[in-house]
């Protein structure tokens, strides 16, 4: 009975595992190369969207991961470059669990991770929420947070990216 229980435990596991949603570099393949477009975000002197010219290349890191060469031709001293690591397992996207990984009808793929934070904006607990779609022709990465107690998410910061 016990070797019964044990095998039933071991196989619900396996089970838990292969649902789990994941990411892979492959996903983001068709975002790989050069983009221009905006970056909007939250001006804090204003409490109004502020939205300025941004460029974004998209590469392959040689380990399991992706670099985003962020441009502001407006402000070229902001330029910056991040790096998005992704687990081994593919379940973390840059420290946050991807909670999903959809491609639609048209083709775009969506992929959203959250993470128990701190907003840095506010210095309040929260749940960081990140949503990258991915196409051909257009790549959005944006920011949200909800604030222990909330229930909605407000936007912090949003690049929309054509070719």
């Amino acid at each position: 009975m016990k070797k019964l229980l044990l095998l039933l435990v071991i196989i619900s596991g396996f089970a838990f595992i292969s649902q789990m949603t994941s990411v892979a570099v492959k996903d983001f393949k068709p975002a790989f190369g050069k983009w221009k477009g905006s970056l909007t975000y939250l001006d804090y002197s204003t409490g109004k969207p502020y939205s300025m010219p941004a460029n974004i290349t998209i590469t392959a890191n040689k380990k399991q991961g992706l670099i985003l060469s962020l441009e502001y031709p407006d402000e070229p001293k902001a330029n910056s470059k991040d790096t998005l690591v992704i687990s081994n397992d593919g379940t973390m996207l840059d420290g946050a669990t991807v909670v999903s990984n959809k491609k639609n009808n048209e083709g775009i793929r969506e992929v959203i991770t959250e993470i128990n934070g701190t907003d840095g904006n506010d210095n309040r607990k929260a749940v960081l929420r990140h949503i990258y779609k991915i196409g051909k022709k257009m790549f959005v990465s944006r920011k949200e947070v909800r604030f222990e107690g909330e229930e909605k998410f407000i936007l912090r910061n949003e690049y929309k990216m054509n070719r």
